[in-house]
């Protein structure tokens, strides 16, 4: 299996990457730990050095500094600071169910990024926004680093069901989010605090169906859809950084890769799945529909062909949610 996905385990339809292992049933948060590889521990050992390069010594203590190593194959995931509390995920999945109820959500994927740094259990809440004929699913994500690169975070991940596309983008007045630093252990308290922002990304699933009706109802014209695409990658202009709402195809210049992506996402604002649905097409809803698509299953990533799996913590976390919320943004701006 590429190195960026290190184990998972799924239920329901196939990952678009066609990795990790399948299970028939739905799962509690403990058997999805065994069934994605997840049931190992982590270590916070004191960080030495050895000035020589051999093992003969002498070896000097970096003070302040440890290793999180994971205890079954010894393998050193980061560096952290004194401060820095190692959150097992035996724990972390214990703590989701305490959060989502775990009579009420359905636990689909949990799987490892990058070698054991990133772990992650996702998670379906009933319900749906958006239209009966474009359903849009409500998940949540927990992740949690091993290498002192992220927090403890919890993401509400809205998903277009009819091509899989993760809508996950920000609210200015709902948060999607909530994180806590490895800086003190899991208790009640905190507990009730998540439960507390459970309230709030219900608040944000509501806002964002209201959103995406106000998208859905606002038909774009051709000069817009092009400004709005030319917004979202780096311009080569002559005398003006950024088109205007005069601007003209021919005043612009993009590198030869950049025109491919431009070109992919006017196809899918025509071609892509489920632009036949009804007031999906030519919608500010289909130009951000075409937009994450474009992210989710047709962008490259660098590196060679086995690196795809890279897309995953793209999407969620880097580039990829990135440029989709610079989309959404823009389109908000439009329609408000």
């Amino acid at each position: 299996m590429p190195a960026e996905i290190e184990s998972m385990m799924w239920y329901g339809e196939r990952p678009w990457h066609g990795l990790g292992t399948q299970v028939l049933d739905m799962q509690t948060s403990e058997e999805a730990l065994v069934k994605a590889g997840l049931n190992w521990e982590v270590e916070k050992k004191k960080l030495f050095i050895n000035a020589d390069g051999d093992d003969s010594g002498p070896f000097w203590e970096v003070e302040g500094n440890f290793s999180i190593v994971r205890k079954t194959d010894g393998r050193a995931l980061g560096v952290v600071g004194s401060r820095y509390v190692p959150f097992q995920n035996r724990d972390a999945f214990k703590w989701f169910d305490e959060l989502v109820g775990s009579k009420e959500a359905i636990y689909e994927t949990a799987g490892s990024l990058r070698g054991g740094k990133i772990v992650w259990i996702m998670s379906k809440l009933p319900n749906h926004i958006g239209w009966s004929d474009d359903p849009i699913e409500q998940w949540l994500v927990l992740s949690n680093s091993h290498d002192g690169s992220r927090q403890v975070s919890v993401m509400a991940t809205p998903i277009r069901v009819v091509c899989l596309n993760t809508l996950n983008t920000g609210i200015h007045r709902a948060s999607a989010f909530f994180e806590m630093r490895h800086t003190s252990r899991i208790s009640v308290e905190t507990i009730i605090d998540a439960r507390k922002v459970l309230g709030t990304v219900t608040r944000y699933f509501e806002e964002l169906d209201g959103v995406l009706h106000l998208l859905k109802s606002y038909s774009m014209g051709e000069q817009e859809i092009h400004r709005y695409i030319y917004n979202l990658f780096p311009i080569k202009t002559k005398d003006q950084p950024t088109p205007d709402a005069e601007g003209e195809a021919e005043d612009f210049e993009f590198g030869p890769n950049v025109q491919k992506y431009i070109n992919k996402i006017l196809e899918l604002m025509e071609t892509g799945k489920g632009s036949d649905i009804s007031g999906v097409s030519g919608s500010a809803y289909g130009g951000f529909n075409a937009v994450t698509e474009f992210v989710d299953h047709w962008q490259p990533v660098k590196g060679k062909a086995e690196k795809m799996p890279n897309k995953l913590f793209s999407i969620w976390f880097g580039n990829g949610r990135l440029f989709k919320q610079r989309a959404f943004d823009q389109l908000v701006s439009l329609v408000a």
